[in-house]
Parts: structure tokens; C-alpha cells; sequence
């Protein structure tokens, strides 16, 4: 009885009997000693008679089969060819791999010929011309091959003309996949293509074996062709004939140099110093769009990624770095960093550049610091008089600084002799040297610590690598000003904070809304203290501020050589040893290898290791040489602004109130 599948097909049947038959002689015709067992125990001579007989028995029914005199012969189709008189929907593929003078005028060429062509076939009607400017290495950023394809699911054509192999695909398992996908996403409808070039028709069957042959040898004329151009690539940046192209605010000529356009510099310019004014990508994006400025593509609206690729273009400042990038899968167009993969070469001062080295550090140094700077570069000034003398006025959000540049501005307002003086100063009030000031009665005394005295009322300041932080404390005694200024002495390894008002280059917002704010979030200014005092970067270090008042002048003084070490979570999770003391000191400099000895669940404070070898405090001389330090400060000092100075770290640059003349004027010409 025939199953519900069987009535649903009624062919089925008859299609399972020509294979059932067809394996049965096949199966007879191969070799017998295979199909029919031959039992082991007979003799070598009896097993070849009897293969024999079984083979000669099929010599004989093959030699009397008849047909029946009934059976009607029903003959195959011929094979399909492209000059059969159908009628056909024609589509062409047309694509070149360069959007180049020559290659547009080719694309142009392909259209006009098969457009005639399809024209003057009378059983061909033209559907749709599919032609892109594309690498024929993959098809995934292929759009119009996409389209194509999508099209032909929908049964819009019946045939696709393409001038050859290596334009319809040069990876040999995308042309016959592809290929195969035409011919069967429609049983019914099967959608050859014919490739003009080799003469092959794709739904000829006997054009299988010779499609692979061709895609294959496209492939490997694509791989050839990449070989070239990375050895083409080498010889010319080995030679020092560096690859350059045109691009916004340069042409280049035919020897390699690049030429500046000076309308195209205008908008270049422009991008670096409002960035170094304190505007954002997106600012500088909507004011190129409002002004209509132009891209090197003749595009009028600007987003941040464009003004950022202008930004940091090396060329745009006069260098150059030939293969920045490259390509490790020509096939899937895969591009990386040239980390040392391939030859390189950077060549400073190549060329003229539209803005200089230093304006375009800058520009990168007010990027990195994030959107904390709103009026762009801080000012670099330190104090060059009187008792805060070497202090240096900062902006903790700015990352256009670094230890050696913090000692280099504080050194540049001592002569020889007072920095010696200073430098020396410094180790005797941290305890490495010994002072020439004697005080016989107290000489043998210490003074503990202040961190171990700390409570809710003293001002505190915690330092972790990425931020620091101020206690209510601190903001009472500055009385809970607006705004404060933070000074720093990189040799002294000491900082201060005092009040300043809003009009100050580096005033901090320190309570907004009658809110306090505690944590300034300080990269650059932590890693050089963290670089300074080589401090192990797992802790936090608390500093116990001691404050001086003048009159209505409020200063706190916090010495970073004093620290309570703050062990946490993060401390835990690294180290398991337990403290059996109450009183807990650890090694706390880089390249030590103390555990924090932490307790889960507490957070425990810990002291340098040196306090509990055989003292209890630092030596009273030094303490009282370190309290006249801080005595003897008067008002003047306090409000003692300093001057401007240079920062190392960017050069010589315009001031902020040139920047700003130069970008209206800018403005003014766009």
C-alpha cells in the first residue's frame, strides 16, 4: 500500500525502481570476489572456475539483452548553450576594482557594449545592468553583486552576462558557490551565467570541470597580484620612494611630494586649534557642516570619525609613516596595525607641514585628557618666589605632563646652588640624610608620625593611580570655597591646595550646589607622583594635611613622605597572609614582594616597613626644620600666583588668546 508521501508524489515510485535497478548492475558488473562469497575452504584451481562461470554468465545476458518491442525511447534534452532561441531576461555584472579615470571609462565601455549587444539579440531583453567599483577578492562588500543576487532569488533574470571569471569572483570557492547558487535556489527556474572571455556557459554540464579551472586561476592571479604589490611595496620605502597620496590640504606630484592647497588648510588648521580652545569632535564637526566646508571627496557633512582621521594624520603636521597598516588576508580584506609585520619607514619632516609639531601634540595632549578640560590647554605656572618657591600650579584633569616635565619646570626658577640646596633640603625633612643642625637636648628624640592621628577632623588627601580624593575635612577648613588651585613640588614631594576664584587658569571646581566634590579623577598628575615615589601602583596612600592660616588666607600642606597605606579589596584578592599585630607595616615601593596580609571584609591600614625598625617617628630636628618650613609662610606667599612657563612635554606653542584670534579669523574665510 502506497503512503501518503507516495499519492503526494506520484513519481517517486518510479524514480526509487531506475535506482534500485541501476545498483543492482552495477553491482554484478564489479568484481566477484567481492559480491559472491566463494567459500575458503575450496582450492585455488576451483575458486577460478567459478569466478569464471559467474563472469561468463554475465557475458551472456548482456549479449541477448533486447529492448521490448513495446518500450518507447524517450531522448534527453540537448545541453543548454547561450544561442538557444529562448526568450531570456538578461542581466549583466560589470566591475572594475579601482574607482581610477581608466577603470570609470571601462565601466562605462562594458554598459554601452552589452547594451548593444543585448539590443540586437531578438530573444533577449535586458533587465539590469549590476556595476560597482569593488575588489573582486570577496563578495561580502560586493553591494551591487548582493542585489544581483537577491534578484535573481525573485526570478528577475534568466541569464547573467560577465565579461569574465576573474570579474565575477577571484576566490575560487565564491565563484562556485555562487555559481551553484544561481543554478539551484530555483529548481525551475535555473539561472545560468555566461562568461564571455573563457566562451563558458555555466549551465552547460560539461562547463563544471573548466569553471574550476578558470576561478582557480583567478584566484591565483589575485594572490599573485598581492605578492607583487608587497614586493613592489618593499622595494619602494626601501629605496625611499615612500607611496603618497592626495589628501585634504595636499596634493602630491609625480616625484612624491606633497603640496599644500591653501583653502583645504584652512579647515585642516582650523580642526587643531579649536581642539587645542577646548572643543569637542562633535563641536568642530557641526561647525565644518554649518560653514559647507568640503572633504577631500567633496562631501559637506562632517562627523567626529573625520575630524578625528584629520587630527591624528601625521602628514598633517610634516612627517610621514609609509605602511602604517596592512593588509594579512587579501581575500577577506582583513587590514591590521603593522606591528613589525611588514617593512616600514617614518620619516620626520617629509614635508611642509599645515600646522606644527607642537600644535599638533597639544591637540593630542587635550584629547587624551578627556572632556575635563573645557577651555583646552591649562596654563604651566610655577611659583618663583618666596616660601611656595618651586611649587607649581596644576590642573589635575591635564595629561600633557609627566614627572621629568614637573621636575624641569620646578627646577627652572632655581639657580645651580639653590637647587642643590633644595634637593638636599629635601632628603634631610624625609629622613635619607642627616642635617648639620644639631639639638643636643632633643637629638636622640622622635616625634611620632602624624597618619597615626588621624581622625574625622583632619584633613586628609588619598591617592590612588587614577584619582584623588579630599576629605569633608579639607573642604571645612578651606571654609567651602567655589573653587580651588592645587600646587605641587616634585622634589619636595609635597602638595597644597588653596582657594582661588573661577577667573584662575587652574581653578578646580571643588563644591557645586553646596555639594562637596571629593574625587578628582588626575592620570597624568598620579602617574608622576606614582613615577616620583616609586610607589607600588596595587595601594592607596592617605596623607595627613596640616593647615596654615594668614589673616583670611587658608593653605594645606600634605608631605607624600608620610603615608597610611590603604590595603582593599583589590589587595585582598591578590595576598592571604594575616597580620597578627595591630599595628601593620609593609614594603610598599615598586618590585617588592610583601603581601598586603589582609583580614576579608575589613579595610586595613598599613605603614612603610622603615617605621618599625627600631623608631617609633621621625627625629625631632627634622620635624622641627620641617615645621618652621611651614611656619614661616606668610600671607604674600599664599596668594603668590608665580609666572607662565614653557611646557616640556609640547614646546613652544601660540598663546590661548592668539589660538583664538587666528581661529575667528579662520572663520571669517571660510
Amino acid at each position: 500500500m502506497k503512503n501518503d508521501e507516495d499519492l503526494r508524489n506520484p513519481e517517486k515510485e518510479n524514480v526509487n525502481t531506475e535506482q534500485e535497478t541501476l545498483c543492482k548492475m552495477q553491482a554484478e558488473e564489479r568484481d566477484l570476489s567481492t559480491q559472491v562469497p566463494i567459500p575458503t575452504s575450496l582450492s585455488s584451481r576451483t575458486k577460478i572456475n567459478t569466478r569464471e562461470s559467474i563472469n561468463n554468465d554475465i557475458r551472456h545476458r548482456v549479449r541477448n539483452a533486447k529492448a521490448s518491442e513495446n518500450a518507447i525511447f524517450i531522448p534527453a534534452k540537448p545541453n543548454p548553450t547561450i544561442a538557444d532561441l529562448s526568450n531570456k531576461a538578461v542581466a549583466v555584472y560589470a566591475r572594475v576594482s579601482t574607482k581610477s579615470t581608466e577603470q570609470v571609462s571601462s565601466i562605462e565601455n562594458q554598459t554601452k557594449y552589452y547594451t548593444e549587444k543585448i539590443n540586437q539579440s531578438p530573444h533577449w531583453e535586458m533587465q539590469e545592468i549590476y556595476s560597482e567599483s569593488k575588489s573582486g577578492t570577496s563578495i561580502k562588500k560586493r553591494t551591487e553583486f548582493q542585489r544581483m543576487l537577491r534578484d535573481a532569488k525573485d526570478m528577475k533574470m534568466d541569464l547573467i552576462l560577465c565579461a569574465s571569471v576573474s570579474r565575477f569572483a577571484r576566490n575560487v570557492a565564491d565563484c562556485i558557490e555562487q555559481v551553484r547558487l544561481l543554478k539551484t535556489m530555483n529548481p525551475l527556474h535555473p539561472i545560468g551565467v555566461f562568461f564571455e572571455t573563457e566562451n563558458l556557459y555555466t549551465l552547460d554540464p560539461d562547463s563544471n570541470q573548466r569553471l574550476s579551472i578558470h576561478a582557480m586561476l583567478a584566484g591565483w592571479e589575485s594572490a599573485t597580484r598581492s605578492g607583487r604589490m608587497i614586493i613592489s611595496y618593499n622595494q619602494r620605502i626601501c629605496t625611499g620612494q615612500y607611496p603618497v597620496l592626495d589628501l585634504l590640504g595636499y596634493r602630491h606630484t609625480i616625484d612624491g611630494k606633497l603640496i599644500i592647497q591653501q583653502d583645504e588648510a584652512r579647515t585642516v588648521r582650523y580642526i587643531f586649534l579649536a581642539f587645542i580652545c577646548g572643543y569637542s569632535y562633535q563641536q568642530i564637526a557641526d561647525v565644518l557642516t554649518q560653514k559647507e566646508r568640503k572633504t577631500l571627496n567633496g562631501r559637506t557633512d562632517w562627523n567626529t570619525g573625520m575630524v578625528r582621521n584629520i587630527m591624528w594624520n601625521e602628514r598633517r603636521w610634516g612627517d610621514l609613516h609609509a605602511r602604517k597598516t596592512v593588509v594579512i588576508d587579501y581575500a577577506e580584506h582583513i587590514v591590521v596595525k603593522n606591528d613589525n609585520i611588514r617593512d616600514a619607514a617614518f620619516v620626520p619632516n617629509h614635508h611642509e607641514g599645515i600646522v606644527t609639531p607642537q600644535i599638533a601634540r597639544a591637540a593630542h595632549l587635550v584629547a587624551a585628557s578627556g572632556k575635563s578640560l573645557k577651555n583646552g590647554i591649562p596654563q604651566m605656572r610655577v611659583i618663583d618666589k618666596g616660601r611656595l618657591k618651586g611649587f607649581i600650579s596644576i590642573c589635575p584633569f591635564w595629561s600633557g605632563v609627566d614627572d621629568e616635565a614637573f621636575q624641569e619646570v620646578s627646577r627652572s626658577v632655581y639657580n645651580a646652588e639653590e637647587y642643590d640646596l633644595v634637593g638636599q633640603e629635601a632628603n634631610i625633612l624625609s629622613g635619607n640624610a642627616h642635617s648639620n643642625v644639631e639639638y643636643m637636648q632633643f637629638s636622640q628624640y622622635e616625634v611620632p608620625y602624624g597618619v597615626f592621628f588621624i581622625t574625622r577632623n583632619t584633613p586628609t588627601l588619598t591617592i590612588s593611580p587614577k584619582s584623588i580624593c579630599f576629605n569633608s575635612a579639607s573642604h571645612n577648613k578651606l571654609k567651602h570655597s567655589q573653587y580651588v588651585e592645587i600646587l605641587y613640588h616634585p622634589i619636595l614631594k609635597t602638595i597644597a591646595i588653596r582657594a582661588c576664584d573661577i577667573n584662575h587658569p587652574n581653578a578646580i571646581l571643588w563644591e557645586s550646589n553646596g555639594k562637596a566634590i571629593m574625587t578628582l579623577h588626575t592620570n597624568a598628575f598620579t602617574d608622576a607622583i606614582y613615577e616620583r615615589t616609586t610607589w607600588n601602583r596595587n595601594y592607596r596612600f592617605r596623607f595627613r594635611g596640616i593647615p596654615r592660616e594668614r589673616l583670611n588666607s587658608m593653605i594645606i600642606f600634605f608631605f607624600l613622605d608620610e603615608p597610611q597605606i590603604l590595603l582593599g579589596k583589590r589587595a585582598r584578592q591578590r595576598h592571604c597572609d594575616e597580620l597578627s599585630t595591630q599595628t601593620k607595616h609593609i614594603s610598599y615601593t615598586e618590585g617588592t614582594s610583601d603581601t598586603d596580609r589582609l583580614k576579608k571584609g575589613e579595610l586595613v591600614y598599613a605603614y612603610p616597613d622603615a617605621w618599625d625598625q627600631k623608631r617609633m617617628g621621625r627625629i625631632y630636628p627634622l620635624h622641627r626644620r620641617r615645621d618652621q618650613l611651614i611656619n614661616t609662610i606668610s600671607q604674600e606667599d599664599i596668594a603668590e600666583t608665580g609666572i607662565e612657563v614653557e611646557n616640556p612635554l609640547i614646546g613652544s606653542i601660540p598663546s590661548q588668546t592668539e589660538v583664538k584670534e587666528e581661529l575667528d579669523q579662520l572663520l571669517l574665510s571660510m
